[in-house]
């Protein structure tokens, strides 16, 4: 109820917020398994209106994407976050979530490797993360986009695994850098009947020949357990909570507060 009474505010909020620099990034770190070591940041967009309240990325992300201010939201994204970690060596590696709506719009690899150049960042710094519910109609604008960052060096991740029903086909079209096992798997192996389905799914993506992301890791357990599944990064509470950029070390790809390191 509140995201449908709120999205009238959020649309206007959202072009006073890009004018205004109501808009910011926060960066979760990604570990490496058996290094125990950050090897990779998710770069995350937050938004605050004029009256300081946070909105959502649930509730502003589709108003940005229905109104088309996601081509706008998604150039700053990508710009502030070469500028912020990536053109010192900050950390190793930033993802960015991309909207099919910038993978299907003519000219988006090449604003992307404009923006690389004017910043001096080379493009296998970054990795953009795409979702599994791609329209399976856009298939052929997307493949020609992301053939064209994947010659940039960028590499391309596939958020949200197991969520829709495209993933299957996307896994088959696209070769992933990385496949990001949804959290509800992680969450729901509790029980013998979710755990069968979180082994099969990493069967699935290892069989691809895919490196291997789980979401959502929260206790010792559950790392524990992404260890003898022979998990290759993980992401979540248990390893880092979003913070700004000036909380990574610059120089040391090192998370200032501290994460979770290998056993």
């Amino acid at each position: 109820m509140f995201a449908i009474r709120s999205r009238p505010t959020v649309q206007v909020g959202l072009k006073i917020a890009i004018g205004q620099g109501l808009v910011s990034l926060v960066y979760q770190p990604i570990q490496d398994v058996v290094s125990g070591r950050v090897e990779a940041v998710e770069a995350l967009m937050r938004l605050k209106m004029l009256d300081g309240t946070l909105v959502p990325p649930s509730l502003f992300i589709p108003v940005a994407e229905r109104t088309g201010a996601i081509l706008e939201l998604g150039r700053w994204a990508i710009r502030t976050v070469c500028a912020e970690l990536l053109a010192d060596d900050h950390v190793p590696l930033v993802s960015v979530n991309v909207s099919p709506i910038q993978l299907k719009t003519p000219g988006f690899a090449a604003s992307v490797a404009t923006i690389l150049g004017e910043t001096g960042v080379t493009g296998n710094r970054l990795a953009f993360e795409i979702t599994e519910g791609l329209e399976m109609e856009m298939h052929s604008d997307i493949l020609r986009c992301i053939s064209d960052l994947k010659l940039l060096g960028i590499k391309i991740w596939l958020d949200d695994f197991g969520t829709g029903f495209a993933g299957l086909s996307w896994l088959r079209l696209i070769d992933f850098d990385t496949v990001k096992i949804d959290r509800s798997f992680l969450h729901d192996c509790g029980t013998p009947k979710g755990m069968a389905m979180l082994q099969d799914i990493i069967a699935l993506v290892r069989n691809r020949g895919h490196k291997i992301l789980v979401e959502g890791v929260e206790t010792d357990e559950q790392i524990a357990l992404m260890r003898e599944f022979g998990i290759d990064k993980i992401q979540g509470f248990r390893v880092g909570r979003p913070v700004p950029a000036a909380n990574f070390q610059a120089k040391r790809g090192v998370h200032k507060r501290p994460y979770l390191k290998s056993a």
